[in-house]
Parts: C-alpha cells; sequence; structure tokens
C-alpha cells in the first residue's frame, strides 16, 4: 500500500477504526446524523467486497477514509466509490491521492478494473484531482441525485453531480498516476465549459449567482453529453478566474487508448 513518513494507508474493519469515519464526515462536510454515512454501511463494505481504507500517522491517528462497493455494470463487476474525507489540517499532503492509489491496487489485484464515483461539478479542486491528476473521465450528469443534504459545503444548492469513471488499467490512468502528460488530439470539435475559480465562495456570498452559474453547467452538460461527447480535461487560469471542462467527442481508441 502507498505509505509516507507521516502516514501508512491500511484496511479497516475494527468498529472503533469505523466509528473515527463517521466523526471524519461530520468535520469534513459538517452533516447532521441523518446524512452521515452509516456505521452499519461500512462495515457492510468491507465484508461484500467493496473497500475500506483509512490513513492513519505514527501516533495511530485517523487522518481520513475512503469506502466503495461493489457494482454490476455491462456485464462486468466494478466498485463505486461512495465517499472519501480526508481532515481539514491534513490536507494538501497527498493523503487522497493515496488513498486513490491504495483502491486502484487493490481493485486491480481482485481483476476489477473500473471504479466510479459522483462529484459536485461545481467543486474546482475536486474537479481537478479527478480528472488531471488521476485520468478519470465523465460522460454522465446526474440532476440532484441525493437532493437536499445538512452539509454547508452544497450551499443549499440541488446536489448535481458528475460520474467519474476510472479506468484503472488504461494508459490514460498509467500516465496521469505518474504525473506524466497526455498527448492531447486536437480536435475542433473540443468545447470548454468555464465557471468562475471562486464558485464556491459564491454559494456563501451570492447564492443566486452560484445558483445560476449551476443552472447552465447542467444545461450544457447534458447537452454535450447527449451529443457524445465527454470531459476529458480541467484546467484553471488564475489570471482571468476560471476553470474549464475539455470536453471531446467520445472516442475509445483516442480518449481510452
Amino acid at each position: 500500500m502507498p505509505t509516507s513518513r507521516n502516514y501508512r494507508i491500511e484496511p479497516l474493519s475494527d468498529l472503533k477504526r469505523l466509528r473515527e469515519c463517521l466523526e471524519i464526515q461530520r468535520k469534513v462536510w459538517g452533516f447532521t446524523d441523518l446524512d452521515l454515512l452509516p456505521l452499519r454501511s461500512l462495515v457492510v463494505s468491507g465484508r461484500i467486497g467493496g473497500q475500506v481504507f483509512g490513513a492513519i500517522d505514527t501516533d495511530n491517528n485517523l487522518l481520513g477514509f475512503l469506502t466503495a462497493v461493489p457494482g454490476y455494470r455491462e456485464g462486468r463487476v466494478y466498485l463505486h466509490s461512495h465517499m472519501m474525507g480526508v481532515l481539514p489540517e491534513y490536507r494538501n499532503r497527498g493523503i487522497g491521492r493515496s488513498l486513490k492509489l491504495a483502491q486502484r491496487q487493490d481493485a486491480l489485484r481482485r481483476g476489477i478494473s473500473r471504479v466510479e464515483w459522483t462529484f459536485d461539478p461545481l467543486e474546482i479542486r475536486n474537479a481537478y484531482f479527478n480528472i488531471e491528476s488521476l485520468g478519470a473521465i465523465c460522460r454522465q450528469y446526474d440532476v440532484d441525485i441525493y437532493g437536499a443534504t445538512s452539509s454547508p459545503l452544497h450551499g443549499n444548492l440541488p446536489t448535481d453531480r458528475l460520474l467519474a469513471e476510472w479506468h484503472l488499467s488504461r494508459p490514460r490512468v498509467a500516465a496521469r498516476i505518474s504525473n506524466n502528460s497526455i498527448p492531447r488530439v486536437a480536435s475542433n470539435a473540443a468545447v470548454r465549459l468555464d465557471l468562475p475559480l471562486n464558485i464556491r465562495e459564491l454559494k456563501t456570498t451570492d447564492p443566486v449567482s452560484a445558483s445560476q452559474i449551476q443552472r447552465q453547467l447542467r444545461h450544457r452538460f447534458l447537452e454535450l453529453f447527449g451529443n457524445g461527447y465527454c470531459a476529458i480535461g480541467f484546467t484553471m487560469d488564475e489570471s482571468r478566474n476560471i476553470a474549464s471542462y475539455v470536453l471531446e467527442p467520445f472516442d475509445e481508441a483516442s480518449i481510452l487508448p
């Protein structure tokens, strides 16, 4: 499993450890008890072919966790990575990346080549991490998938989500996790969908604008995905305060060689 000088990644099954995952949910998302992924779900995930991994420091403190459940799509078993959270004070230390790499290693060892998860398309850091750092692609947009939640991070907006597809054994993913560049095929059909870099702040300071941005982004994603496009890139331009999803017509031979 991936390790570093300050923490290790290991499977979690002990009830005490799994209860600590509930506290991490409260600290990361600000959930009330009603919205927490319950202890019983975490217990079951590890027993039915899913995953529960934790990042544990040298003092034996749990810094973050990841959980996934098995699914079945297109005649094959895959993993749906339902939740990953890292305590706020331990972010930007590569813990999330280490958890995802442990997930990939374990999945490939078991003959599973695909992991999926959903994420908020308005969360800039998550979008960059998922698409650029991990090499995931997106071809599906779900509207208000969870309904209203108690998390302040969601800003009382509909819980729209992009579905990330992580094709674990494809060269695209191997290149991304090795920090190698992926040559992009120039295409006159490429489309960029922009949103402001400060969209998270707008959820609090200007919720009307944030809601309008979400509706516009939703409309364009649904339109483009309906026409066979795929999100394959994500860029950030601080000088213009703009982040952009890069979409191309999906072609497996070029996008997933």
